[in-house]
């Protein structure tokens, strides 16, 4: 392409912008978003989970299958008696799945 070329697409893709009064291209979000639920606690449980699955993926050794099973039965409790709050062991035993499967 000749600069002429170049000055000519940028002057009309410009101009088109400014026509349509479009500022820049809207993207979709690269971030992986929880089923819709209802409950906000099942969605971090569920995004818990999906933490577990990827670190599992990536290092299938150094994963215990006990903590995936452990969230997911807390996340059926959760459901299944339509909790809004979890118990202090819960939660603290849920932050430190989530240091452990962070850096993985």
């Amino acid at each position: 392409m000749t600069p002429g070329e170049i000055r000519w697409i940028k002057k009309h893709t410009e101009k088109t912008f400014k026509e349509l009064n479009i500022k820049g291209v809207n993207m979709k979000s690269n971030k992986k978003t929880v089923a819709h639920t209802k409950n906000p606690i099942v969605g971090k449980l569920l995004r818990l989970k999906y933490k577990i699955n990827e670190a599992y993926r990536s290092y299938p050794h150094e994963t215990n299958k006990a903590d995936k099973s452990w969230v997911m039965n807390l996340i059926s409790d959760v459901r299944k008696n339509n909790l809004t709050k979890l118990s202090k062991e819960d939660i603290l035993h849920c932050n430190g799945l989530w240091r452990d499967y962070e850096g993985k």
